[in-house]
């Protein structure tokens, strides 16, 4: 699981993928630098933080970005870096990884 910044649009995005990933890739040649990785043995596990963490953020914030801004996907997980910072992420996202590892 990732955490992204981008400079221009002053945003963050969370997602799914290894960095060796396509689209990963593709992301950081569209000015998307990574802030955080976090590394699950099992996608199921990541898939569930990921769904916390975005649900969380969307029902706060809703998300940041159009599909204009962003063509190759994922403007769903984007949120305002005014609204919550990548330190504050960082946080939520760990919160989740333990409430998640406490269920299983």
């Amino acid at each position: 699981m990732y955490l992204l910044y981008n400079k221009e649009y002053h945003a963050v995005k969370i997602g799914i993928a290894d960095i060796a990933n396509s689209r990963f890739k593709a992301l950081k040649t569209k000015g998307w630098k990574p802030v955080a990785y976090w590394h699950f043995s099992g996608r199921d596990k990541a898939r569930a933080v990921e769904s916390l963490v975005l649900n969380t953020l969307r029902i706060k914030y809703g998300h940041y970005l159009s599909k204009e801004q962003m063509p190759y996907g994922g403007y769903t997980e984007t949120f305002d870096a005014n609204k919550i910072n990548k330190t504050r992420l960082i946080r939520l996202v760990n919160k989740a990884i333990k409430l998640v590892n406490k269920r299983s």
